[in-house]
């Protein structure tokens, strides 16, 4: 019994010392990176003709942390804040042709966790060289979208029976947030199978990009990156309009103000928005990091 326990002790120690040689290597070929990630974000959906619409470029702004736990692959961490927004005129419509008038703006506030994949692997040692990469992952985004109430004296809304949209001339010029008003009716009697958006949503990210390393310290990029949404609402536009009437009654004549927006008001049914697609937005950035090497003591600066 002696002899099997000494064994056993040794194979114990033997797996232990080639562990701790695995941890060391590891450690010693790891390293974190801090840095800023700076660019522009935008917004594509019922509102725009072109996935990337350069009118509806915005700035962005964020942190990001890097550990890249191999050559091969880097997991990674950012925030960024930036904006969306999307506008009916953007649009190339034929004469004569009934515009929806609707745009939005919206501030956008975007937390990543991805992983990259290294499509060329750099030692440690090597004080420069070129990193294409494309990495997935997922998102938490929060948006709020608004838009500007205009008054106009000549609104076909004032010519509806008992329309209160006269008591709204006071409230010209005001950016007022779309949600609440469930300018698709969503909540009401007639359209309760319509739930109102939420605010806060879950995207996943894909993207590509080149990291430029520096020296030993420093790393340069730039990528872009698409969040695949599962809303239609980045924009408050999805489905159809609903009677200005109904919207009234339930949420005030700011809705229905702003639900159709319109030289001529749509009736109930008919398309606001393309429904069977969801909104989309994507991020264009330069990332710039410093390194902390990793050692199997205290990180190195």
């Amino acid at each position: 019994m002696k002899k099997v326990f000494q064994r056993f002790s040794l194979i114990i120690i033997l797996i232990g010392l080639g562990q701790q040689s695995y941890a060391q290597r590891w450690f010693s070929s790891s390293s974190l990176e801090f840095g800023i990630i700076v660019g522009a974000s935008h917004y594509a959906g019922d509102l725009t003709q072109q996935y990337l619409e350069t009118r509806g470029l915005k700035p962005s702004v964020g942190l990001i942390t890097r550990y890249n736990a191999t050559p091969a692959l880097t997991f990674r961490l950012s925030g960024q804040w930036g904006g969306l927004e999307g506008d009916d005129t953007w649009y190339d419509t034929e004469e004569g042709e009934n515009p929806r008038n609707l745009y939005f703006k919206s501030v956008l506030w975007d937390f990543t966790g991805a992983l990259e994949i290294n499509l060329n692997q750099l030692d440690q040692r090597q004080e420069s060289g070129v990193i294409p990469y494309v990495f997935v992952g997922a998102s938490v985004f929060k948006y709020n979208p608004m838009a500007q109430f205009i008054y106009d004296p000549s609104s076909p809304h004032l010519s509806r029976p008992g329309s209160a949209y006269a008591n709204l001339q006071d409230r010209d010029g005001d950016w007022v947030e779309l949600q609440p008003l469930s300018t698709e009716g969503q909540e009401t009697t007639e359209f309760n199978e319509r739930k109102r958006y939420n605010l806060t949503q879950v995207a996943i990210p894909l993207g590509l990009g080149f990291k430029f390393k520096l020296n030993s310290k420093w790393t340069l990029g730039i990528e872009y990156g698409a969040r695949i949404t599962f809303t239609d609402y980045l924009d408050d536009v999805s489905s159809s309009y609903v009677e200005p009437v109904r919207l009234e009654s339930a949420y005030g004549p700011m809705s229905a103000a702003m639900a159709d927006r319109s030289p001529t008001l749509h009736e109930e049914g008919a398309i606001r928005g393309e429904e069977a697609n969801n909104d989309k937005y994507g991020i264009l950035g330069l990332t710039f990091t410093y390194r902390i090497i990793r050692s199997p003591g205290c990180p190195t600066f």
